[in-house]
């Protein structure tokens, strides 16, 4: 994944841009501040234009995500992921976050996470920013497909991963109950 390793990735509704450190390490400090994120090209042909104040409330980056143990791999070198976070285009609010913790194996397969602050799910929000940053991943050099894990029981998760393509390709048990993987190739 070397060609792009930072999306800039632009929806109807978002920008996703690469997630600095420094708003992961400070998220762990604090639960409402602002940081200065670069939004690309799309935001505005000058570079002056382009870094927007954005604000990162205490819903972000949803329950899903693991931020400690991402900064941890970010202190320690071993982060070679990707971590983007989804503004949203009017407000200028961190709604969500997506990204994958490791590069893609030696098969090409590279496995998707994604969150949206609780209070802006049911929205649509999750498939139009995963839908984007799926895409990107799938046109990194090296990738062959993406992969995404839920809960049987989570049905959102489930409709929003149906509505982007994936296919079904595993159902198993694991400690916290009956697990789905879903895969969307090249």
């Amino acid at each position: 994944m070397a060609a792009d390793p930072e999306p800039t990735l632009v929806t109807p509704r978002t920008f996703i841009v690469a997630t600095p450190d420094e708003v992961i390490f400070r998220r762990l400090q604090v639960d409402d501040f602002f940081a200065d994120l670069d939004l690309g090209p799309a935001a505005g042909a000058d570079p002056s234009e382009r870094v927007a104040s954005v604000r990162f409330g205490p819903e972000w980056p949803g329950e899903t995500i693991d931020l400690a143990r991402r900064a941890e791999l970010r202190r320690s070198g071993g982060a070679d992921g990707v971590a983007a976070t989804v503004v949203d285009r009017v407000t200028l609010e961190a709604i969500g976050q997506v990204g994958c913790q490791a590069p893609p194996d030696a098969d090409g397969v590279v496995e998707v996470r994604y969150a949206t602050n609780a209070d802006l799910r049911d929205r649509g929000i999750a498939t139009e920013a995963g839908g984007a940053f799926v895409e990107w991943l799938l046109a990194q050099p090296g990738v062959a497909a993406v992969v995404a894990e839920c809960r049987v029981d989570n049905a959102a998760s489930v409709r929003v991963i149906e509505k982007l393509g994936f296919a079904l390709v595993e159902e198993r048990e694991d400690e916290g109950g009956r697990v789905l993987r879903w895969e969307k190739r090249a």
